[in-house]
Parts: C-alpha cells; sequence; structure tokens
C-alpha cells in the first residue's frame, strides 16, 4: 500500500475559564469562523460549530498527519488571543484548561450536527457541566469530576 488513508472526524467540547458566560451570542460566529479559519490553516476542516455562553462543540475533519493535541492547542490559543483583543472588555477571557474530543461515526454525522447547532435550545434544560459528564459518560471516558467541574 502507497499511502495512508484516513477519516478522522472528532467532536471536539471545552468550555470558558471557571465557566464565565463570556461567549456572547452577537458575536459567536464570528469566533466560529476564526476557528474554521484556524483550523483550515492547519490542514483540518470544520464541519460545524456551535455552542452557548460558557462552551463550544465544533465538529472537525482531522488530516491523519495532524496530532490532535497540536490541533485544539492552536484552536484555543489562537481563539482566546483573538477574542482578548478584538473585545476589549474580555481582555481576560480564557478556555478552560481541558478538552472532551469524541470520535464520530459518518452515521451519527448528521445527528451531531444538528445537536451542535441547535445547543441554545439544549442549553435551556441541561447545564454544560451535565452536559459534559454525560457526554464522558456516553463515549465511555474515566474522568475525575474535580477536573471537569473546573
Amino acid at each position: 500500500m502507497a499511502g495512508a488513508y484516513t477519516s478522522i472526524r472528532i467532536h471536539l467540547v471545552w468550555g470558558t475559564g471557571r465557566r464565565r458566560p463570556w461567549l456572547d451570542p452577537a458575536w459567536r460566529p464570528r469566533l466560529f469562523a476564526h476557528l474554521g479559519a484556524a483550523a483550515a490553516g492547519r490542514g483540518a476542516e470544520l464541519l460545524c460549530a456551535g455552542g452557548a455562553r460558557d462552551h463550544v462543540h465544533l465538529y472537525v475533519h482531522c488530516p491523519g498527519t495532524l496530532a490532535l493535541a497540536d490541533l485544539v492547542g492552536t484552536l484555543k490559543a489562537g481563539s482566546a488571543r483573538w477574542i482578548q483583543q478584538t473585545f476589549p472588555h474580555r481582555r481576560d477571557f480564557r478556555w478552560q484548561e481541558g478538552w472532551g474530543a469524541f470520535s464520530v461515526a459518518r452515521t451519527a454525522e448528521s445527528a451531531l450536527q444538528d445537536y451542535i447547532r441547535h445547543q441554545e435550545v439544549h442549553h435551556r434544560k441541561m447545564s454544560f457541566s451535565s452536559e459534559y459528564v454525560a457526554l464522558l459518560a456516553q463515549h465511555g471516558v474515566d474522568y475525575d469530576l474535580r477536573d471537569v467541574l473546573e
């Protein structure tokens, strides 16, 4: 076999530092555009983005040559800097230290994108912390609740 062929589709999730409600709906589309450009700069493709005031969900297609931690580091650092520079009242902005990454089957892609696009509605009934713990459990990820609720 001459080449490596991959289809790596990942659902990424992370919150704002201390779960502060800093992601204003008025400029969230600009944040997602920035994240999409940053992903493309690393050879990844942002397929869908959504979130609420205290967190984001990204559905990305990653090349096989890119380490997931490198992509997430680029996205988080670059977007935090963009928020701080673009919105003076958010100079103290930061993301939580951790993040979640969950593999996505092509058969679940449509449902996931629908879920990501409707985060505002979803979070009228459930907090981000509850959602995040549920995602970890659904995907069989071991976790320390103290870290999750940072």
